[in-house]
């Protein structure tokens, strides 16, 4: 049985030294146990409202701490939160934010940081440039952000958390 089938070099050789049942018992057991796992991308989103609330209160806090530990030495106070910003990526989605900021910052280390991390500095990023805060922490999975629309009014009272006279290092922290 193990003999002409594409089995991989690994179950070749279990079949060697144990036999072709023994080979069989073992895929469709360890088949068994990767059907019954629960596998997933993040943890479920809290169904209590105030715990979802306080969620999103927290991812925001996060992001503008990883924002101005991390971003802020290469991006000008202010740069990330004007009309520029809201006129390139308004209409797209968060993915598409997410996906640009994880794939290419920070610059030395482009993906360095947990997708977790990636997406509280896109929900901070889209707090700055006046999104409302949802009820919910953005989500971290590419079909829940893409799910998302970057919706920016023209002009943004929250770009003043960033204003340019802020000392750039007044603003740096390290992340909790």
């Amino acid at each position: 049985m193990c003999t002409g089938h594409p089995l991989t070099a690994g179950l070749r050789a279990y079949c060697a030294a144990f036999g072709a049942p023994a080979a069989v018992a073992a895929v469709v057991t360890l088949s068994t146990a990767i059907a019954s796992s629960p596998l997933r991308a993040q943890a479920p989103a809290p169904t209590d409202p105030a715990a979802a609330a306080a969620d999103a209160a927290k991812q925001l806090d996060l992001g503008e701490q990883w924002f101005r530990s991390a971003c802020l030495e290469c991006h000008a106070v202010g740069s990330l939160a004007n009309a520029d910003f809201r006129l390139k990526w308004g209409g797209r989605s968060a993915f598409d934010l997410f996906e640009l900021i994880r794939s290419t910052m920070p610059e030395h280390e482009p993906g360095s940081l947990s997708v977790g991390t990636y997406a509280s500095i896109v929900a901070y990023l889209m707090k700055v440039n006046g999104m409302p805060v949802g009820t919910s922490a953005v989500p971290s999975d590419s079909s829940g952000l893409a799910l998302i629309r970057l919706a920016f009014p023209a002009a943004s009272p929250a770009a003043s958390a960033l204003s340019p006279a802020a000392s750039p290092a007044a603003l740096r922290g390290t992340p909790r």
